[in-house]
């Protein structure tokens, strides 16, 4: 008798299975996880076996499987994502899609044997190598400490060597069966991994190009984010740098974080997972054996801080103080061959307006949202502002005094670009814009201006300024101090940390903020240790769990929740927008899949971080 092979459809809209017989000539190669061609509703799709069973639906004359496709997900990914399904309430196929293969596979290449590497390498990820042997030691050693626990943070400075935790592991575990992972929270992060885990000696598959790669087994699989449902080989180890990173989030739903992913599945293969972070969250922290290094070590990883209070610069002057001017250029005038970064998350020229006379807020006529001016005008040429809700453009009129010359309140990224390239004498480029160089890289200038990507862009620089740091400690988030903290960790590491004598520059009116106190001191336990009362006075997590409701079809599924007998509590965030608590995230997770399939349009995010 044939075996009946449950086949989810790759098409979009489509969240249930369909049985079809799978004929003799492909019982032996088709198996769970594959992808095959099936016909549904008259049309010829492709899906994957998600399940196989021996005994036939009643009265059902089945329509065999047409033929395989690919190989898939191995039956261990596949119970993963239907986990993953449940735990971040959405569907199970964009799991499967992120799991898959990015071209065919028929057959995998051949499983290289153990190849032992070079431990103990001069080069880093993240960090100077100048006279790291000791600080490699280190972190080897706490490694290994780490790896006796099933899941561990290591708490590493942002400059430290990362590529030490990561040969720590593979080193301690290269006696058992199977292959480590590693995830990275950038593309860019991944590929200087995998290139440096090379020069090392080990076989390494970059994901997602080398997908049968790291199917066949031999080699140390690395990627970013969806590397976490690779094809691992007899998984041995679980490593996650940077884990606190927000990019590891998935922003379509379902929004499944990779560290958890992760943690599952190490669980699942009885392995241990590592979490490497420089300021890891309290989410990260929760349930986890914490390992840190000395205190040296971890200081020398920070970059030191120098705070400009804006309560002391004259509240009549236009710009910056001349004190950032004279670290600027002194940072200019040492280091030529690495750029000063001035960091500021406002878009445009202005961001808010207020009229030159009256100081009223000019504001849309339409919807009476704040307007801002996006470009320069032209000599002579009356401002033209823009309303970023409804898509209006209007000249700079004031509603009392008629048409007026707007005074900036709030600059964006465009006017601190003015602004710093006429308080310094020195070029100054807009990282984003115009100012991108003209091959795409990055401009030729000794300052680059631009939001936080420019962080992400510069691997190297002798000087970070953030312009105005209050607008990310006062961002109404409740994980903003921890998202704060990483970006000066960030900062920290582009500039080398103390090793390579970079330096921070924050400008704020709240010196004495716990997120500036932690980096200040190198000390992120200091930032959780003023947090985890206050999460738990709110009921915020990882004392509860969230989810974020909104959509069309919201207000069907929050009541149909709260008339479930599910121990969970729902309010109106705005409109449209609902806020579901839970004592945990297996008691959302159920309560979320008791109100039933959500109405298309509606969106489910599960541990939303904007909130």
């Amino acid at each position: 008798m044939n075996m009946i092979a449950e086949v989810l459809p790759d098409v979009s809209g489509i969240d249930r299975t369909f049985a079809y017989d799978l004929p003799a000539e492909l019982a032996g190669s088709v198996k769970v996880g594959c992808i095959v061609r099936v016909v549904l509703h008259g049309r010829r799709v492709r899906g994957w076996v998600v399940a196989e069973v021996a005994v036939p639906p009643p009265e059902i004359d089945l329509r065999p499987v047409s033929e395989l496709v690919s190989l898939g997900p191995p039956p261990a990914v596949v119970d993963l994502s239907r986990w993953a399904a449940w735990r971040y309430s959405g569907r199970l196929r964009p799991l499967l899609v992120a799991a898959s293969p990015p071209r065919l596979v028929r057959t995998l290449p051949p499983t290289l044997p153990p190849r032992a590497g070079s431990a103990g390498t001069a080069e880093s990820l993240g960090g100077d190598t100048t006279g790291n042997g000791n600080l490699e030691r280190e972190i080897a050693a706490a490694s290994l400490q780490a790896l006796s626990s099933s899941s561990a943070v290591l708490r590493l400075p942002p400059a430290a060597p990362r590529l030490a935790a990561v040969e720590a592991v593979i080193e301690a575990t290269a006696g058992r069966h199977g292959d480590v992972l590693v995830l990275a929270a950038s593309r860019a992060d991944a590929v200087t991994l995998a290139t440096r885990l090379e020069r090392s000696g080990h076989a390494v598959a970059l994901q997602p190009e080398a997908w049968a790669e790291a199917a066949s087994g031999g080699r140390i699989v690395v990627g970013a984010r969806s590397a976490v449902l690779s094809p691992v080989a007899g998984l041995r180890a679980v490593v996650v740098l940077d884990a606190h990173s927000d990019s590891y989030q998935e922003e379509r739903v379902p929004t499944w974080e990779a560290p958890v992913l992760a943690g599952e599945r190490a669980r699942r293969a009885g392995v241990p997972c590592l979490l490497v972070s420089a300021c890891p969250t309290l989410e990260l922290l929760a349930g986890r054996q914490l390992v840190t290094l000395s205190r040296d070590a971890e200081r020398a990883g920070w970059a030191p801080i120098e705070l400009i209070d804006v309560r002391d610069e004259d509240p009549h002057a236009r710009g910056y103080p001349t004190r950032l001017a004279t670290l600027i250029r002194d940072a200019v005038a040492k280091e030529p061959d690495r750029p000063v970064l001035a960091v500021l998350n406002r878009k445009g020229r202005a961001r808010l307006l207020a009229c030159g006379r009256c100081r009223s807020l000019l504001r849309c006529d339409a919807c009476a949202t704040a307007l801002v001016q996006l470009e320069r005008p032209a000599q002579g040429e009356l401002a033209v502002l823009r309303c970023l809700r409804c898509g209006s453009s209007v000249p700079a009129v004031c509603a009392s005094c008629g048409p007026t010359r707007p005074r900036i309140v709030r600059p964006g990224v465009a006017r601190a670009r003015d602004d710093l390239a006429a308080l310094t004498g020195l070029e100054v480029a807009e990282i984003g814009r115009a100012g991108t160089g003209p091959d795409g890289g990055l401009p030729d200038a000794p300052v680059l201006v631009g939001t936080e990507a420019v962080l992400h862009r510069v691997t190297s620089a002798s000087l970070v300024v953030f312009l105005d740091f209050d607008r990310e400690l006062l961002a109404p988030r409740y994980r903003a101090g921890e998202q704060a903290l990483a970006l000066l960790a960030l900062a920290s590491r582009v500039v080398g940390g103390r090793r390579r004598q970079g330096r921070v520059v924050v400008r704020t009116r709240l010196p004495d903020h716990e997120v500036l106190a932690a980096a200040l001191h190198a000390d992120p336990g200091r930032l959780a240790a003023a947090e985890e009362p206050r999460r738990a006075q709110l009921r915020l997590p990882p004392t509860t769990a969230l989810a974020l409701v909104s959509g069309d079809g919201a207000d069907d599924f929050v009541a149909r929740l709260a008339c479930s007998d599910r121990a969970v509590e729902v309010g109106s965030v705005t409109a449209g927008h609902f806020l579901v608590r839970a004592a945990g995230s297996k008691e959302l997770a159920d309560a979320l899949a008791s109100a039933g399939q959500p109405a298309p349009g509606t969106r489910i995010e599960v541990d939303p971080r904007q909130v």
